[in-house]
């Protein structure tokens, strides 16, 4: 049907052509169409046209086509009869069409034809030598004209044949990368781990739907009504959008399994470790980071039932131990006992004792798998760091810290840990402070030799009855309740914990209207120096 099409075009453009001189003609020199030759040449167009028309083209071979620009031809050589008119140059059309469509020597075939008619149906005035100048004038003009468009054609067909080959090849390279792509993409979806790669401008240009799952976003990467929060700590503080995970990666900061809290949508918390990649950049300069987020909770909550089990062990069995031992030692110091009794205290007290050092021995090497090795901490680094986190906080609440001190303490311990006492110091300090009051905090070394770090507040304070509940899981005093003041009560019992893991100790001292005081006191040797 594009054939069809195509010769309808071409002899309709022809005949628009010949209307147009048949019009003129007729204004001007109506007198031509008394040449019958001029007459048949107009008539024999229209026929043609109409014929072109009518025709099946793409039912025919492609040959049977070069029947019309030569019956257009033959038109235009009777229309050359007319000695006044010079309608030769008509046999452009044709020999244009042959040569476009055909190969040479259907053009060459053309050219003969309408040499023909120029010498059968042409005006022969004038000398032999006119005549004969007239006719190789226009072979040679038309030869060059069909050779030149030939040509063309020929090139603009390899042109457009390789263009197609080459668009055949990108397109087939097209489907072999969006295969890789989707095989890619099917590999990083089925990991467990959550990845995300953003730009330096904080546009997000791909995740997995680990990360989709874990933070709440759809497939668009648009934000669910359920968006999870990231905080400091498990129940801490929402981070600020300029410090979450993405915000930093795209700042292009460097992070390498870093503790982040998340509240997701479901309402669980989990314990994320995060770490960054940067990757090549991309348009207008931009830089790309992949931000990869495991997801420790399971691993925490393991820890978790260990430290749960050693306390048992702890209390369950070392306990008793002692009591029976204890009583045991009492009885043997009787002088009224009868008869086999001594034999059978003394026989008592051994077993004990060997229990009790076997319970000993399991716990110290249970507590030995569970901790993280601990390394060299200045707890001076950590003060200021948990400082520098609550400023925006104890700045909005019209309040002052201050730290003095030690310039540098170095303990033994869990950095992370540590670093979670003191942001829950700070922030039960920054709650329980009226606006415009001061926070404290001093560093220095005991006479004992340990490492003392003091948080002193002059905010509401606490009774006797609420001091001694302190570290009570849940507990929050009456005062606070009442004003409203955002809390758990579980922070300070977290803050026992990690303190008594690093053999340290908390005294906690309060009186209502005056503030609060809070000493943390730490070994100056590791824990594990301590034990041995």
């Amino acid at each position: 049907m594009v054939r069809t099409v195509s010769i309808w075009r071409w002899q309709l453009v022809f005949t628009g052509s010949i209307v147009a001189i048949v019009v003129m003609i007729t204004a001007f020199k109506p007198q031509t169409f008394a040449n019958p030759l001029v007459v048949a040449g107009a008539g024999l167009v229209i026929v043609t046209t109409l014929v072109t028309l009518a025709v099946p083209w793409h039912r025919l071979p492609r040959t049977a086509a070069t029947v019309v620009p030569l019956l257009d031809a033959l038109a235009v050589g009777f229309t050359t009869n007319a000695p006044d008119l010079r309608l030769g140059f008509l046999w452009v059309f044709p020999v244009v069409w042959l040569a476009s469509y055909f190969t040479m020597p259907w053009v060459l075939g053309g050219i003969a034809f309408i040499s023909a008619t120029l010498v059968l149906f042409a005006d022969q005035s004038g000398t032999p030598a006119d005549i004969l100048l007239r006719l190789l004038t226009l072979v040679i003009t038309l030869g060059f004209l069909g050779v030149t468009v030939r040509i063309g054609a020929q090139r603009s067909r390899a042109a457009r044949r390789l263009l197609q080959r080459r668009s055949e090849q990108v397109n087939r390279a097209a489907e072999r990368a969006e295969a890789n792509q989707r095989r890619v993409t099917q590999i990083v979806d089925a990991l467990s781990v959550a990845l995300v790669v953003v730009t330096s401008g904080g546009r997000i240009l791909q995740m997995n739907d680990a990360y989709r799952t874990l933070y709440g976003r759809d497939r668009f990467g648009a934000a669910l009504p359920s968006a999870a929060v990231e905080y400091d700590g498990r129940r801490g503080t929402a981070l600020p959008p300029s410090r979450t995970s993405l915000a930093r990666a795209a700042a292009g900061e460097q992070l390498h399994a870093e503790r982040v809290w998340l509240f997701d949508g479901t309402g669980q918390w989990r314990a994320l470790e995060v770490s960054t990649q940067s990757m090549a950049s991309v348009g207008e300069g931009e830089d790309i980071t992949l931000v990869v987020i495991d997801d420790v909770t399971a691993l925490l909550e393991v820890d978790e039932e260990r430290r749960t089990f050693n306390a048992v062990v702890s209390h369950e069995l070392r306990n008793p131990l002692t009591a029976i031992i204890g009583h045991v030692d009492l009885l043997r110091e009787r002088d009224d006992l009868p008869g086999r009794v001594p034999a059978q205290l003394d026989i008592i007290a051994h077993a004990g004792e060997r229990m009790q050092d076997l319970v000993a021995s399991i716990l110290q090497q249970t507590s030995r798998a569970a901790q993280e090795p601990f390394a060299p901490v200045d707890l001076r680094e950590v003060v200021e760091a948990a400082a520098a986190s609550y400023a925006p906080v104890i700045s909005g609440n019209r309040q002052e810290l201050g730290i003095g001190g030690a310039a540098s303490l170095v303990i033994s311990g869990d950095p992370f840990r540590l670093r979670q006492v003191l942001d829950n110091l700070l922030s039960n300090a920054a709650k329980y402070t009226p606006a415009g009051g001061r926070i404290d905090v001093g560093l220095d070394t005991a006479t004992t030799g340990q490492a003392e770090v003091t948080i002193v507040d002059d905010g509401f304070g606490m009774t006797p009855e609420d001091l001694s509940r302190v570290f009570e899981p849940y507990f929050r005093t009456e005062s606070a309740v009442r004003a409203g003041i955002s809390g758990t009560g579980l922070g300070m019992g977290i803050v026992r914990e990690i303190v008594a893991a690093h053999e340290g100790s908390i005294d906690v001292s309060s009186e209502i209207g005056v503030g609060t005081r809070v000493t943390l006191r730490f070994p100056p040797r590791s824990p594990e120096e301590v034990q041995t």
